[in-house]
């Protein structure tokens, strides 16, 4: 006697949830992907700022080294580059903007260090003045985190939209060269 489980025509604690798959995603694309985050995290690390990357002695552009390294421009030149790849490389468009904005986040957490933390500006004491006391360095001012000051919210959202548009773009050249 065999048993076969019946489906329950009434059951109303299950959900089914219907997502559409997004297919066509080649390995090549998601290899580009990872290799993009990667030199997005290197170049926002310390070890880019400080020029160590770049073979320079102290931070490269400043007053002691004024010259830009031709490793760094062709650093620049391939992470704009690889976007275009990653949006060649997929078949959905909206999976090439996804694939070429993903490995911004990396960059932006590495770069950022406090991310989800509020900056903390700790106010100078002021001397006593006249009849006023003087106020020790125990005021501090919490400000937003990282990712809504309004210094870094137009950057940040430039990246992302920079970002989108030359996956969206890459999409556009690989699907023309797909369906000639």
């Amino acid at each position: 006697m065999a048993y076969s489980a019946q489906p329950r025509s009434k059951d109303h604690w299950s959900v089914r949830l219907r997502a559409p798959r997004l297919g066509g995603t080649r390995p090549a694309a998601l290899v580009v992907a990872v290799i993009q985050a990667v030199l997005l995290a290197v170049t926002a690390s310390s070890l880019a700022s400080g020029g160590g990357l770049y073979g320079c002695t102290s931070a490269c552009g400043t007053a002691a080294e004024p010259a830009t390294p031709a490793f760094a421009v062709i650093l620049g030149i391939v992470m704009l580059a690889l976007p275009l790849v990653i949006g060649a490389l997929c078949e959905e468009w909206r999976l090439g903007v996804a694939l070429a904005v993903l490995p911004v986040f990396p960059a932006l957490l590495i770069a950022s260090n406090k991310l989800l933390t509020p900056t903390n500006t700790i106010v100078p004491p002021t001397p006593a003045r006249g009849s006023q006391p003087a106020i020790p360095y125990a005021t501090s001012h919490f400000g937003p985190p990282f990712w809504l000051d309004p210094t870094h919210l137009t950057t940040l959202l430039f990246a992302f939209t920079l970002f989108a548009l030359l996956g969206w773009l890459g999409w556009v050249i690989g699907s023309a060269f797909r369906n000639p």
